[in-house]
């Protein structure tokens, strides 16, 4: 705070300092025009009529420049210079201005150095320290009304924006959403649902702080497309995203780019798949919930399409997207009821038909939809996590079959369960299956473990790891589907594989293709060479054991041979077989 009184000639020259803040600026016998920059406008000032008091603007030389107020009272021969740096409209300034047009300084020709004017002007001094005082006590409040403003922002922004990204939350934006629809009935807007294929898995096998940086990076990626206040994005559950856009094409261009990059460099051990489904909103009646939901079927339906990462919703959607949530909603309790039941399916010699070991199938008796081919319900259980708990039921029940088969004295043979994809990246999927052969008296190549070609083109490094493990654990390993994708020859070099399974397709163009026979003849001697093999899979007929014969395949799998059976029925015919 800045505070000067002077008593001054007509001159301006400072005959008394009566009060100074901080002391010593302009002292006795100095000009008081030494404290202004404009001191033109001072002498004007000093030069008027001076029978009421003049107030007006100007800046210190002291201090930064600050801008001040001056006050200039007339006494009999002199002149009372008052500057001061607190707002005119304030108390203490009115206070001052009516101090100084009362006071009558009889004494002060330089005389009498303590008149009544004086004490006047030191009364006025003391007001002027209570009135400090008083300001330092409501600065003291405001900052405390200050901070608990922040405080209540703050908690305002833990309810409106998620706590991991950022993003708001989901009913803020339903809200908010809802709001810009009615502030903007002429534009045309849509509904984007950002969905991450198989975001359990990256938390069970890489843990959730893994997966909780995954979902900050990605809604940073989504962030590339709000370019103003009407793009509003949400995370409204673990992996799903939504937001509410105006209806630009190149908008979508620009998101598809920024996703591609993001998936491509990513650093992560896995494949990625993000999936967006866009609802165009053709009825405002829909509440925002709605809208979101059928963009988020329309992301859905492209799941496992690993060459199409957006969609648009439309009404078949629905229906298809209802059966498969009754299918998720029912699956867990199915699991425990034992609605779920192992077939197999034999293995044969082609020229013989003797039996050489079995497939086991997975069969679902759904208590609404009846039997369920594994087809419609594998797949949206690789999507949400649970086909790792449906394969251990298999192979549990797997190993139950081949002790039992042993304890009745019969000549097991071994069985082939499927190793899923999502199966893969389990840490614990070694020791599950040490244990449960382990448990039931079997040794490991008992147990052959079938995987999909198709997981080695998306994933082959994790492949190739878990692959070798499993091998040098003593499990036998065939690759499922050879020839259904585009990598068969680095399968061949890179996996240590001990069996083949021709894809069905594989053999059914085969048959009346020349130059496809001449390729599966090259693969079963290429097999032949690295010691591997060869079951060709989907035979029906006669004339395929003949091709498969003379292309040299010795064994086959198919109706031909027999069809998948539930796991008792295979057991008594192969002990009456046996002659047991």
């Amino acid at each position: 705070m800045i505070v000067y009184m002077a008593l001054c000639s007509r001159e301006g020259v400072v005959k008394r300092v009566l009060r100074s803040i901080p002391t010593g600026i302009v002292n006795e016998g100095r000009d008081v025009r030494e404290l202004f920059h404009e001191r033109e406008e001072l002498d004007g000032l000093l030069k008027q009529d001076h029978e009421y008091g003049a107030s007006f603007r100007l800046r210190m030389k002291i201090q930064g420049d600050p801008l001040v107020f001056v006050t200039v009272k007339p006494i009999n021969r002199q002149l009372i210079v008052f500057a001061y740096d607190v707002e005119p409209s304030e108390p203490l300034t009115q206070l001052m201005e009516l101090s100084l047009s009362l006071l009558d300084i009889t004494e002060v020709d330089g005389q009498e150095p303590y008149g009544s004017g004086y004490y006047e002007i030191q009364k006025l001094n003391s007001q002027l320290i209570n009135y400090q005082r008083t300001l330092a006590k409501a600065n003291c409040r405001l900052q405390g009304l200050l901070e608990e403003a922040r405080q209540a922002r703050s908690t305002i922004d833990l309810l409106e924006r998620d706590m991991l990204t950022g993003l708001l939350t989901e009913k803020i934006f339903y809200d908010r959403a809802s709001c810009l629809l009615e502030m903007h009935p002429d534009q045309e807007f849509d509904i984007l649902a950002v969905d991450i294929e198989q975001f359990k898995i990256v938390n069970d096998v890489f843990g959730t702080g893994r997966g909780d940086r995954l979902l900050m990076d990605l809604a940073v990626c989504l962030l590339t497309i709000q370019t103003d206040s009407r793009t509003l994005i949400t995370r409204a559950r673990a992996d799903t995203f939504f937001a509410i856009l105006p209806r630009r094409r190149e908008t979508y261009e620009a998101l598809d780019a920024s996703m591609g990059r993001f998936l491509e460099s990513y650093p992560l051990p896995m494949r990625l798949q993000i999936k967006a489904g866009i609802y165009r909103i053709d009825s405002r009646d829909l509440e925002v919930a709605r809208m979101c939901d059928r963009a988020l079927m329309a992301a859905a339906s492209i799941k496992r399409n690993y060459g199409q990462r957006f969609a648009f919703y439309n009404h078949a959607m629905h229906e298809k997207l209802m059966v498969e949530q009754k299918i998720i909603n029912t699956m867990e309790s199915s699991l425990e009821r034992g609605d779920f039941a192992v077939y197999l399916q034999p293995k044969v010699e082609v020229d013989t038909g003797r039996l050489i070991g079995a497939e086991a199938l997975v069969r679902w008796e759904h208590p609404e939809f009846g039997m369920i081919s594994p087809g419609d319900f594998v797949p949206v259980f690789e999507r949400n996590g649970f086909i790792y708990h449906l394969d251990l039921f298999v192979w549990r029940k797997v190993c139950r079959m081949l002790r039992e088969w042993k304890e009745m004295g019969a000549e097991a043979v071994p069985i082939s369960v499927n190793v899923s994809r999502i199966d893969l990246y389990h840490e614990d999927l070694l020791e599950s299956l040490l244990d449960m052969v382990l448990e039931n008296g079997l040794d490991p190549e008992e147990l052959h473990l079938e995987i999909t070609e198709s997981a080695y083109v998306k994933d082959s490094v994790q492949l190739v790891s878990v692959i070798r493990r499993l091998k040098q654990a003593g499990f036998v390993i065939e690759m499922d589907d050879f020839g259904s994708g585009y990598s068969s020859l680095n399968t061949l070099s890179e996996l240590p594989i001990d069996t083949l399974k021709l894809d069905l397709n594989f053999l059914r163009q085969a048959e009346h293709q020349p130059r496809r026979q001449k390729v599966m003849r090259l693969i079963i001697d290429l097999a032949r060479e690295l010691r591997l093999q060869v079951v060709a899979e989907g035979v029906e007929t006669e004339a395929q054991a003949a091709l498969l014969k003379a292309l040299g395949c010795r064994y086959a799998q198919g109706y031909l041979f027999g069809r998948p059976m539930p796991g008792e029925r295979f057991f008594r015919e192969y002990l009456e077989k046996q002659g047991l």
